[in-house]
């Protein structure tokens, strides 16, 4: 013979239905605060690495080659590898949609490059900025982007 099974009453009902909103409230105000940090600090990101200017010289490879110009100096990052001949990088991760969206492009400042060269799955960029002039270059959609100015500078 089965054990009869007791229904619940209509106070139980009730404190697990309230427990179960207080569970959810609680989710959702935890996922929602920590979404508001990220993109709070993803707007403090973009207003950082934000840089306008006069667009690098840009160069084909044919042209970089026959100028035996180089890039040695090479870094990857987000799956974008940058290369240049002297100076020093800074680079971030930058939300699409004014830091509201979820996926990132890469956003490198460079102090003074002299020739840069960027590598992607959708091709490869060649920019001469010239010797002691800074530089940065965004990746949105895995295209290059180059102008003569940038925000970074070394400490001290």
């Amino acid at each position: 013979m089965k054990p009869r099974r007791r229904k619940l009453t209509n106070g139980q009902k009730l404190a697990m239905a309230g427990g179960l909103l207080i569970f959810l409230g609680f989710a959702g105000w935890l996922y929602g605060g920590d979404y508001l940090r990220q993109r709070d600090l993803a707007f403090g990101r973009a207003a950082e690495a934000k840089v306008e200017g006069p667009p690098c010289p840009q160069l084909t490879e044919n042209e970089f080659t026959a100028r035996k110009l180089k890039a040695p100096k090479a870094t990857n990052y987000e799956n974008v590898v940058f290369g240049r001949q002297f100076g020093h990088m800074d680079c971030r991760a930058l939300r699409y949609g004014a830091g509201w969206g979820t996926e990132t492009y890469p956003v490198c400042q460079f102090t003074s490059p002299s020739t840069l060269t960027v590598t992607t799955d959708k091709g490869r960029w060649f920019f001469a900025p010239g010797p002691g002039k800074p530089a940065t270059v965004a990746v949105p959609r895995g295209e290059a982007r180059c102008v003569m100015d940038s925000n970074f500078t070394l400490p001290g």
